[in-house]
């Protein structure tokens, strides 16, 4: 309790130093002399323009209160608008040859594809009766791209029917390709195609996963989409965590 205490002035009178230190007092105090003599003159300026009555003084001091709103929304929406790009600590995936995408959203669908070009040469998409549209559009809107005809989830709910038709695409790749060849993104669908399409590059070993995560701004959705974020099940990193574990316990 004694130690708390001491911290606590001790707290206070670094504060307190701080603020009566010359390096930071006399800025303060020009530049509040500045702003004073800064704001007479431009009170006067504004009464010898506008007038020196009550009513007139209570327009001027409306005035100011909406410039200064405005300057606010200004500042604030030129820092929104200039942000840099949204940097999640996550390693985006390299470039595959291969793409397997669950189909919801057409806009993560575009963005996982984009960033896979231009080494990108084929991309199965994986869908429903719902979102069958907007794969017919994907094949339409990158022509340059092998997209096979979209493979259809009958049962959107049902986890092993997502595994099996995955993995029928890594046994049915590409002469001379192999699983490191291809990434699968698991953004899309149902929760439990998310969970088959795990199981599936689980079961297949040297297979790799990533997500395109959706870009929020003040906590809401933009409707846009970050860059995908990479989730490695290989082998090797699966043992490095089982030692790590090993050696914590």
């Amino acid at each position: 309790m004694l130690k708390l205490r001491l911290n606590i002035k001790n707290s206070y009178f670094q504060v307190a130093k701080s603020f009566f230190n010359p390096e930071t007092l006399i800025p303060f105090l020009i530049g509040a002399i500045f702003l004073s003599v800064l704001g007479n003159s431009t009170s006067d300026i504004l009464k010898a323009i506008i007038g020196d009555t009550p009513s007139d003084a209570v327009q001027i001091a409306i005035g100011s209160v909406v410039i200064f709103i405005f300057c606010v929304w200004l500042v604030a929406k030129s820092l929104t608008t200039n942000l840099p790009p949204i940097d999640l600590g996550k390693s985006s995936p390299r470039k595959h040859k291969g793409l397997i995408l669950l189909v919801s959203r057409e806009e993560p669908c575009r963005k996982a594809i984009e960033h896979h070009l231009p080494e990108l040469k084929y991309c199965w998409l994986i869908c429903s009766s719902q979102t069958l549209n907007i794969a017919k559009k994907l094949q339409q809107d990158f022509p340059k791209l092998i997209i096979p005809e979209p493979l259809l989830i009958k049962d959107v709910y049902d986890p092993v029917e997502f595994s099996h038709k995955i993995m029928n695409i890594y046994d049915q790749l590409p002469s001379r390709w192999t699983k490191d060849d291809v990434i699968a993104d698991f953004t899309g669908m149902t929760a439990q195609g998310s969970v088959g399409m795990t199981i599936a590059s689980l079961l297949m070993r040297q297979s790799s996963l990533q997500y395109t995560p959706a870009e929020t701004r003040d906590g809401k959705p933009t409707g846009n989409s970050l860059n995908p974020i990479e989730i490695a099940l290989t082998g090797r990193r699966l043992a490095r965590s089982r030692k790590l574990k090993e050696i914590k316990y």
